[in-house]
């Protein structure tokens, strides 16, 4: 015999069920009508708009350079930009090897730039640039200066600028911080000639080719030199000491025996 079951008994759970429904969706649409009025309430506040700028990298532009660059001003729209069309700005920018833009919550943007590194000031155009390791040479106008690069002179074939800047990019930094200034004296039968002048007082004749190898030992021959008058050190073929004295001439016949070109032993410690 079949189950018979009042409809009446069943009408209180259905109505219930279809209460809970009813609930359900009146709850969901008051959900979606606060999060759609809490958004337009949003972009509608100063919450949303830039506060300011966080600039990472810059060493030879000013922070403020790649904001201005970045055509975003305080209280612009923190969401009314793409980043990667700010990122394709600044890296149309001479001397910036890449850049990442990002918001910062709340309403901060951060800029964060990865220049090409500065090798040394050269000139350009009648003016002091700055030459990149990637070999650019450029002119900003706002420079924040690099003090421990050295100078550049005579260096206009692009071939030999090329190679000096390698081997710039080879040499430990404390020594590298010592050059003041490197002069181009090759020709046409022997492009590689330089020559270098020291903060220390030394003078440097070396060739392009092996210069960052030769000065890797030139702390063990200012060792070897200690308590001896200054002068120029020969890194071209092998490696010789000559006083100023002897090549200019500045002192007496009593301290000639000082004067004599000395061979220096590269890896005396």
């Amino acid at each position: 015999m079949e189950k018979i079951i009042d409809i009446e008994e069943r009408i209180p759970s259905m109505r219930e069920r279809r209460r809970r429904r009813t609930n359900r969706k009146f709850i969901f649409i008051v959900s979606v009508f606060l999060i759609a009025l809490l958004i337009i309430l949003y972009f509608q506040s100063p919450f949303s708009r830039i506060d300011k700028f966080h600039v990472a990298g810059a060493k030879i532009y000013e922070p403020s350079f790649y904001t201005d660059k970045s055509e975003l001003q305080v209280d612009d729209s923190l969401w009314g930009f793409s980043t990667k069309e700010v990122e394709k700005r600044l890296e149309k920018i001479e001397g910036v090897q890449k850049a990442n833009v990002s918001r910062k919550w709340l309403r901060g943007v951060q800029i964060t730039v990865t220049e090409w590194k500065p090798i040394a000031y050269i000139e350009n155009d009648g003016q002091f640039g700055l030459l990149l390791e990637n070999g650019d040479v450029f002119t900003p106008k706002k420079l924040s200066p690099e003090e421990d690069a050295p100078i550049l002179n005579g260096f206009s074939d692009i071939d030999v600028k090329k190679r000096m800047t390698e081997q710039l990019m080879k040499m430990e930094n404390e020594v590298y911080q010592l050059i003041s200034e490197i002069i181009y004296t090759g020709r046409k039968e022997e492009p590689n000639y330089i020559t270098v002048f020291m903060d220390d007082g030394y003078e440097i004749k070396a060739v392009i080719p092996t210069f960052a190898e030769k000065m890797a030992y030139y702390s063990a021959i200012i060792a070897q030199l200690d308590g001896k008058e200054k002068g120029v050190i020969d890194m071209e073929v092998g490696t010789f000491f000559t006083p100023y004295s002897k090549i200019y001439g500045l002192i007496g016949n009593e301290e000639e025996e000082d004067e004599e070109e000395v061979e220096l032993d590269e890896e005396s410690e």
